[in-house]
């Protein structure tokens, strides 16, 4: 029987204003330029275009960022990670033999070849719930408390070790 973890996203609220207020404002052009399109040549609505698929791009933030949850979804073979409220992605599926282990990881202060990237984050919300496999990582659930992410793992390895 499968076990079904939900994890919702902290809301940052001045993004979620910050893009309430986009989303606002590009709705009011796109009506605009649609209803002066009608009185125009077919070829002015084209202009609406890029408007539109910015208000998706800010849309796909401003739903992720307030509604957003992951669902895990445990078998005794397999996990499945949904993003509910998150558009153009599909569920991901990691088969247990593929996983060499499961940590949580702090990326309080991030490494990369280019440099490092510090993350200040009042809550402590900077772990994630790592998948290794051979020599790469796999972020499964990210920006989560520690206590949080130790849960997490433990569930998972209670489930599969």
């Amino acid at each position: 029987m499968p076990v079904i973890l939900e994890i919702k996203n902290k809301t940052n609220w001045l993004l979620a204003f910050v893009t309430s207020v986009g989303l606002l404002i590009l709705f009011c052009i796109i009506l605009i330029i649609v209803s002066i399109g009608f009185l125009q040549p077919a070829g002015f609505i084209s202009f609406a275009l890029p408007f539109a698929a910015f208000f998706i791009f800010i849309l796909d933030i401003w739903l992720w960022n307030n509604f957003g949850k992951t669902v895990l979804t445990m078998n005794p073979e397999s996990l499945t990670v949904h993003y509910k409220n998150k558009l153009f992605t599909s569920p991901k599926t990691y088969l247990k033999e593929e996983i060499d282990r499961i940590e949580t990881e702090n990326f309080e202060v991030e490494r990369h070849q280019l440099g490092v990237r510090y993350h200040f984050s009042i809550s402590g919300s900077t772990y994630s719930v790592i998948f290794i496999q051979k020599d790469s990582e796999i972020r499964i659930v990210d920006w989560i408390t520690k206590d949080k992410a130790d849960e997490i793992a433990g569930e998972l390895k209670k489930m599969w070790y």
